[in-house]
This record gives C-alpha cells, sequence and structure tokens, in this order.
C-alpha cells in the first residue's frame, strides 16, 4: 500500500488502508484471545465466543433498527450495503421485492482471517448475517451456500422473505 508522509514525518493512509490495519488488527487480536481460550477451556470456549458474537453483533445494532421505521426488504438491504466495510467489493444479481441476491468477490474480514489462518473465528463475522436480517424484521430469510471465508470464489448471500 502506498501511504505519504505529511509534513510532520506522519503517515497518512487512506480510509481503506486505515479500515484495514484495524481489521488486520481485530483479527490477530481476537483469534489470538479465542485461541488461549480454547487451549484452557477447550471446544466448548469456541461455541460460547461463537454465540457471544453473534449475539452481541445482533445486540450492538438493534437500537439503529429501532430507529429505522421501514422493515422492507428494500430498507434492510440498503442498512447492510451502508454498514459493510469500504473494502467489500459486490454486486446485486437480483433486486426483487421480496428476494434480493448479493455476490460479494472480497471481503477484507476474510482476507486476514485466512492469511493469519484463522477462517473458522472469521466466519463468526458470515454467521451473523440470518440472525441480524431476523432482528430487523423475522420475516426476513437468509441463505448463503458459498463464502469467501471458506475458500470459494465469492460469497452469494440470498435475502427473501
Amino acid at each position: 500500500m502506498k501511504r505519504t508522509a505529511t509534513s510532520k514525518g506522519k503517515l497518512q493512509r487512506t480510509p481503506e488502508e486505515a479500515e484495514n490495519s484495524l481489521i488486520d488488527l481485530f483479527a490477530i487480536v481476537y483469534s489470538g484471545t479465542l485461541d488461549q481460550m480454547i487451549e484452557k477451556y477447550g471446544k466448548k470456549a469456541f461455541n460460547i465466543a461463537r454465540k457471544g458474537f453473534i449475539d452481541s453483533m445482533v445486540k450492538a445494532n438493534i437500537e439503529e433498527f429501532t430507529k429505522i421505521k421501514d422493515k422492507s426488504l428494500e430498507a434492510y438491504i440498503e442498512w447492510l450495503l451502508s454498514a459493510i466495510t469500504a473494502g467489500h467489493r459486490y454486486e446485486i444479481i437480483e433486486n426483487e421485492d421480496d428476494s434480493v441476491r448479493l455476490r460479494f468477490t472480497h471481503c477484507p474480514w476474510a482476507n486476514y482471517f485466512k492469511e493469519i489462518g484463522k477462517p473458522k473465528i472469521g466466519k463468526f463475522f458470515c454467521d451473523t448475517d440470518g440472525p441480524l436480517a431476523a432482528a430487523f424484521n423475522n420475516k426476513i430469510k437468509f441463505k448463503i451456500t458459498k463464502t469467501l471465508m471458506d475458500g470459494d470464489d465469492y460469497c452469494n448471500h440470498h435475502f427473501f422473505i
């Protein structure tokens, strides 16, 4: 990544570079913490951490969801696409009132967690998609059969009512 120094010698980063730095740091710290928990408490620690992560992600967004009066699938997709990180690359494959399909071809979370050999921990992020959609509107369903985190060429998100 090309960075430039300011007149005071500090590095200047683009927003995407700064975000990638934070993602990288999070991936290393979270994985290291969880590795130590698993070492001490066994696989049960992994399952507890996964559930805690998903529950926390939903809880962190509930208040924001209450501020969105329109609970349509369209409104959820608008929120989702505004909330994802700058480093994601995606295309909208289908955009109907009752069905939206997204194809993600680049995910910085997948890149960093795979790079450090921890895609199963990184998958916690993927695992929040369904519960987040249901927390927004319990009529919204979610299906995915391919993920970048699992080594597929893309993620195939399908949100539908």
